[in-house]
């Protein structure tokens, strides 16, 4: 299960976009919901996908956004320590 949300099986894509916290983060980053949300069966093709159409800048901000993201994740999991979504934004 999700740590987070409690969801089922945590793949790493629900951990990276389909959580509701990586949702949040996402779509604080200003990124558009319908490239953020568009279907894949895979993270890595959503990743490839977002890659393709995004530029430079906006790529590097995806990137720096999912690792905040991730550390917040470990954050909560092995330190029980719970941030806002705009934290994680934040430290992008």
């Amino acid at each position: 299960d999700c740590p987070r949300c409690g969801a089922g099986n945590e793949t790493l894509f629900h951990a990276l976009r389909d959580c509701p916290t990586s949702t949040t983060i996402l779509s604080i980053s200003g990124l558009d919901n319908n490239i953020i949300l568009k279907e894949h069966k895979c993270c890595i093709d959503w990743l490839e996908d977002m890659i393709r159409v995004l530029d430079k800048r906006a790529t590097v901000n995806l990137m720096t956004t999912l690792w905040n993201n991730w550390n917040k994740r470990n954050n909560f999991i092995f330190q029980r320590k719970e941030e806002e979504g705009q934290v994680a934004w934040d430290r992008a």
